[in-house]
């Protein structure tokens, strides 16, 4: 650094001597061309942000003067925008120092307007590689042949995230996307309350509860056209900007909404499209009458950060899954009630991580699946390997002769409320990262068979990974959703996920993520309303999997509320097995309360995802839930069930709930995972291929606080 660098003192920038303290050293690049129009100064902060003031200062001494002064005048000076700082600030470890390029803009008449790029030790690969790409194809020296000016204009454009940006985190997002959700979703009830049963959006109602949704009402109904619209236009924006920090095509604008959404997702692509055109106007959009004028000016870039913010989801910093924390967020700030009342809370990850590990691993060493949640053996091999096996019937009709194709892979997943896909993302960073080792290993040689996949011409794993994502991962996840906005992230999520590990998306393949409720069974019914096509698609893909799918893992997070929004008749009759001990009915002395437990929204899931296995014969079911089951004496039906449909159960009891005060030793408490005062439980249940083996029951306990069982939950393979 002295060899190539000219070290300045701070005080011949004439900086005060309090500024002078908070800077380390200034140093300046020398030239590295004779006639080099620009300079480039390393300079390093003590403080922990950037100071912009104080470079603004050191700028104002190092730029051309109109004017100079006598004992100024054999001073170098540049223009302003000819100068570029790199800034080294905060801590001086290795994941709080950060490293800014920064270089000042200046319209004429205003002061300069400081643009950074900038990272630091505990940013995302996805961040980091962003910057990589950036600093490679912007600020290279210049082509040879290419115009001064052109090149300016080629490394200036690097600078993207203006200091003075009004949005520029998640966090500050989530409050103004929900402020103006509630505008939008205001304005719809208003509307719906003025229109006959013609109208369209009251037609589109009734459409979604015959289809979908079926005890939808008209304010919620007015909450999913709301959020579909706000959570639609974000994802849109969010697609159009690229990995270098900008954006690619054209602006987000009225006319090019729909193309922007993801191909992941066709149903809010044709939703968004349905929602936007009965707007009001005949045959247009009434942007001003639902305010979705606001949100495309909130998310078109002249307020908000995209880049920044797409950056942010993935900071490690937080210690949580930073798109739930963002979906949490909104959902507090527009409907607190509504989160409360669907039982959305954000799961821990490190409780995400142990539950997805624990399945792989048992697909490995209970089912022979080498590969675990990777593995592509089909249902005919497993019947070779376990003669007791049977191919599952097509449907759970009674005397149903047909069943499902032995071609159909074994290892078929889902989440029955996916929330924002938390559990999906971790599945497929298990499964990438164990077919990378394998690669890593052995070569194409080691990897899973891709049948109908000519695979011969991959040499790098990454050629692999993009025939093995539309073949043998897309098409067994699969999730369901009832609240838009978490599904219309769900979606987002996934695609950034698969982004993340190098997957290019070139098909039109979907996440099979569905908007449905779980709890409701499959029925032939479809939207005939013209101009309601997405619903009528959707309706018939989630009947097609409720009805024909057969699951052999089934895990996630299920909502756990004893004030359940799921009180239809199908999803009360969903836990009638429950009732029930060795055949007799129990009898309590107080059979509402008998019935209020019954009716929590987790136990109707872990019913529901017991009946998924039951129709496979063998799998596996993982779930985070409430602990009251373990020993509520109102729950022994659930439990004697629990133990007749599965050969291994394992019980992690999390404990955390306050109201059982657990003996501790002094001075120390227990903490939940979660955000609430439930205390919450792991459940493993494995039903064998082979149903000859012993079967066993196991407990155990994790108490103490919440980081050293975030910290345990890690640790245990």
């Amino acid at each position: 650094m002295e060899d190539l660098t000219f070290d300045y003192d701070p005080a011949d920038l004439g900086l005060k001597d309090e500024d002078a303290a908070k800077v380390k050293t200034i140093r300046q690049l020398r030239p590295l061309a004779s006639d080099q129009p620009w300079g480039i100064f390393f300079i390093e902060f003590d403080k922990k942000k950037l100071p912009v003031v104080l470079l603004r200062r050191i700028l104002s001494h190092l730029v051309v003067k109109k004017r100079a002064s006598a004992n100024k005048a054999d001073r170098a000076a540049w223009n302003a925008e000819d100068l570029l700082f790199v800034s080294a600030f905060g801590p001086e470890d290795e994941d709080g120092r950060e490293i800014g390029f920064a270089h000042f803009h200046q319209e004429s008449g205003d002061l300069p307007s400081l643009r950074v790029l900038g990272w630091d030790g505990a940013d995302t690969s996805m961040k980091l590689n962003t910057v990589a790409a950036t600093l490679r194809e912007r600020l290279s020296w210049p082509e040879k042949g290419e115009k001064l000016d052109a090149w300016q204009q080629r490394w200036a454009g690097a600078f993207k995230h203006r200091i003075g940006h009004i949005i520029r985190t998640s966090d500050m997002l989530a409050e103004a996307m929900a402020a103006l959700a509630k505008r939008i979703r205001n304005a719809a009830t208003t509307i719906m309350q003025h229109e006959t049963e013609k109208g369209p959006l009251t037609k589109l109602h009734r459409a979604f509860q015959t289809n979908l949704i079926h005890d939808l009402t008209e304010e919620g109904f007015a909450d999913t056209y709301a959020q579909t619209i706000t959570y639609g236009l974000f994802t849109a924006a969010l697609s159009r900007t690229d990995m270098s920090g900008g954006r690619h095509g054209t602006a987000l604008i009225a006319g090019n909404i729909i193309d922007m959404v993801p191909v992941t997702n066709p149903f809010l692509k044709e939703m968004l499209s349905t929602f936007l055109s009965i707007g009001g106007r005949k045959g247009g959009i009434d942007f001003d009458e639902l305010g979705i004028q606001d949100v495309v000016e909130l998310l078109r870039g002249g307020e908000t950060d995209l880049p920044a913010i797409r950056d942010d989801f993935g900071n490690r910093t937080r210690g949580e899954d930073p798109v739930i924390h963002f979906y949490e967020h909104f959902l507090t700030a527009y409907n607190k009630k509504l989160k409360i009342q669907r039982g959305v809370f954000y799961t821990p990850q490190p409780a995400v991580s142990y539950i997805v590990r624990s399945v792989h691993e048992l697909l490995q060493t209970e089912f022979g699946l080498e590969d675990g949640l990777a593995s592509t053996v089909t249902w005919g091999e497993m019947l070779k390997k376990h003669p007791g096996l049977k191919l599952p019937p097509l449907t759970d009709e009674p005397g149903e002769k047909r069943t499902i194709s032995p071609d159909e892979m074994f290892v078929q997943i889902l989440d029955p409320a996916t929330g924002t896909a938390t559990f999906l993302v971790e599945v497929i960073g298990v499964i990438f990262q164990h077919l990378k080792a394998k690669w890593a290993k052995g070569g194409l040689a080691a990897m899973p068979v891709l049948p109908g996949v000519k695979t011969g011409h991959c040499k790098q794993f990454t050629e692999y990974w993009n025939l093995y994502v539309p073949a043998a991962l897309l098409t067994r996840l699969h999730a369901y959703e009832l609240m838009m906005a978490p599904y219309a992230i769900a979606h987002m999520k996934i695609g950034l996920k698969l982004a993340e590990t190098g997957y290019k998306f070139a098909t039109e393949e979907r996440a099979r993520i569905y908007l449905t409720n779980a709890l409701e069974k499959s029925d032939d019914k479809q939207a005939q309303l013209i101009g309601f096509d997405a619903l009528a698609h959707e309706a018939a893909a989630v009947n097609e999997i409720k009805r024909h799918k057969r699951f052999t893992v089934v895990l996630g997070n299920p909502p756990y509320t004893v004030m359940s929004g799921n009180l239809s008749e199908g999803a009360r009759s969903t836990i009638d097995n429950y009732r029930f001990v060795n055949g007799e009915r129990m009898k309590e002395k107080s059979m509402l309360r008998l019935e209020m437990h019954l009716q929590d929204d987790y136990i109707k899931f872990f019913r529901l995802s017991e009946r998924s296995i039951l129709s496979s014969d063998t799998g596996i079911v993982a779930l985070i839930s409430n602990h009251s089951f373990l020993n509520n004496p109102t729950l022994r039906g659930m439990r004697w069930n629990i133990l007749q449909s599965f050969h291994s159960v394992h019980l992690l009891d999390l404990c955390g709930n306050p109201s059982r005060k657990p003996i501790m030793a002094e001075g120390s408490k227990d903490e939940n995972v979660f955000e609430i005062l439930q205390g919450v439980a792991i459940s493993i249940l494995v039903r064998h291929p082979q149903e000859h083996l012993r079967r066993d029951v196991r407990l155990a306990e994790m108490m103490g606080p919440r980081s050293s069982k975030y910290e345990d939950l890690g640790l245990v393979n």
